[in-house]
């Protein structure tokens, strides 16, 4: 099976990402191609260094610099501010300098983190992103957001800091637990909206080996995500427009995950977000019945636990403090068809309670 090779940004922050099996093996080659750092600190995560030490161990005896590993801890409580502390203490314990490279082995969380400790220590090392799940792969491995939640809220303090490459090596999703791999396909979903109708339809036909790690069709969707995200992301690389559709269902999902102290997954979370933005597309008036049926089967695939019951005037409250915010109103990013986004659209307390009860008490009336 061919590798893909997609391009992201232009310029000095362009960088490629390496899709497909085994690409985390071409880490060295490229370190020594592309004339980055041997002094590297792999932050890996205790899971992925559970089931790939001995893949993670046969890369490194290749760098002859310094080369140490820090073991990061799952979970999205660890995305703190005591756990970024702690890795540029190990920096700064073992002496690394400005040249230096960080390898970010893990989910979300570790490359969130990993990446914020890059884009921060000595102002600024090298980075690499090497995604193990299938919702950093498709998602938060590229395009070079980076952070930490803080005072219980997600992402609220970070930067914007491309990685030099990325290798998402699909080898390293055989071992995910079966609710990572739904939780990834919460993000893919995102994309089938923001495609076209082919894209969108290849996704909703493909779920089931989306699900069960098909090679072949992991090999079309998830460089497929890529591509969309790297279109996107090189028009508008720090969010002041286009960018902007990303966050599609994402102002519901923080929320969401804030609220029940990110006991749910982030991407079943989006997907909730995602049903919740589109209820609210359909009160506004921007799509019809119809359309919010069709729209609705996708996501509904991964809806969230039917046993949680939030407060809606709580997540309203919390919405209040989502960063995308301006002047005290929330603003959201809803969907008038595929592949067609309004962004930054105000709606009403009511509009927005209206859709976070249906999509936890979902009825077959609207």
């Amino acid at each position: 099976m061919k590798m893909k090779v997609i391009k992201v940004l232009k310029g000095k922050n362009k960088y490629e990402v390496f899709s497909g099996i085994g690409t985390f093996n071409l880490l060295p080659d490229l370190v020594s191609q592309k004339g980055l750092y041997s002094n590297i600190l792999f932050v890996v995560d205790q899971n992925v260094m559970k089931y790939h030490s001995d893949k993670i161990k046969s890369v490194r005896e290749k760098f002859t610099g310094k080369n140490n590993i820090y073991i990061m801890p799952s979970g999205e409580k660890n995305k703190s501010n005591e756990r970024y502390n702690r890795i540029l203490t190990f920096l700064a314990e073992n002496n690394y300098g400005r040249d230096s490279l960080i390898a970010a082995v893990g989910g979300g969380v570790t490359g969130d983190i990993a990446g914020f400790v890059a884009s921060t220590y000595l102002r600024g090392v090298q980075l690499v992103q090497i995604p193990t799940t299938l919702l950093a792969a498709v998602d938060s491995s590229v395009g070079g957001k980076t952070g930490i939640n803080f005072f219980n809220r997600k992402n609220i303090v970070g930067t914007f800091y491309q990685p030099d490459i990325v290798l998402t090596d699909t080898d390293f999703l055989k071992t995910l637990p079966k609710s990572e791999i739904i939780s990834g396909t919460g993000e893919i979903i995102k994309y089938a909206f923001l495609s076209g109708r082919e894209f969108y339809n290849e996704i909703n036909d493909s779920y089931n080996s989306i699900i069960s790690l098909d090679d072949k069709t992991l090999n079309k969707i998830i460089p497929g995500c890529i591509r969309i995200k790297a279109e996107i992301v090189t028009e508008d690389e720090q969010e002041s427009g286009l960018r902007k559709i990303l966050n599609l269902g994402h102002t519901f999902a923080h929320a969401y995950e804030s609220y029940f102290n990110f006991r749910i997954k982030h991407g079943n979370a989006v997907a909730a977000g995602i049903i919740s933005a589109l209820y609210l597309s359909f009160k506004k008036g921007i799509i019809n019945q119809t359309s919010l049926k069709y729209f609705l089967n996708l996501p509904l695939k991964i809806y969230p636990n039917k046993s949680l019951k939030p407060d809606g005037n709580e997540i309203f409250t919390r919405m209040l403090s989502d960063k995308k915010n301006k002047s005290g109103r929330i603003k959201f990013i809803l969907l008038k068809d595929i592949g067609e986004v309004l962004i930054d659209v105000e709606a009403d307390k009511d509009e927005v309670l209206y859709s976070i009860r249906k999509t936890f008490i979902p009825q077959s009336d609207f």
